[in-house]
């Protein structure tokens, strides 16, 4: 009996091994440019991740009707490009909105008016 068993187990160990396809591992080498473009797209995506943890921000989400959740799926769901523009657009974002463009504005009506003035 004992060998009846062994012979079986034997059988079927062969019958695996050959039958069975064996997983193959292929190791190569990737290119700067595309370790580069997924640091990029990791490094993007926290930048938004961390912008949407922000409590203003948190409230205008809510005003809209869009939960924390829905807003990380949706950032999930955006192409490298998107990612990458969306984060450059958030870097670039000052706390005030443009205040350099609206100092130039008054600084230029203000000489405007003096020179208007003293003529």
């Amino acid at each position: 009996m004992k060998i009846f068993v062994r012979l079986m187990l034997c059988f079927m160990i062969s019958t695996t091994m050959v039958e069975l396809p064996v997983m193959q591992a292929h190791a190569g080498m990737i290119s700067t440019t595309e370790a580069l473009h997924e640091m990029n797209r990791a490094q993007g995506e926290a930048d938004i991740q961390e912008f949407l943890k922000r409590d203003d921000v948190q409230k205008q989400l809510m005003k809209v009707g869009l939960s924390q959740e829905e807003a990380q799926k949706r950032v999930a769901s955006l192409s490298d490009a998107e990612v990458k523009k969306l984060s450059t657009d958030i870097q670039k974002a000052t706390a005030g909105g443009d205040i350099g463009g609206i100092l130039v504005t008054v600084l230029l009506v203000v000489l405007i008016i003096y020179l208007i003035k003293r003529i």
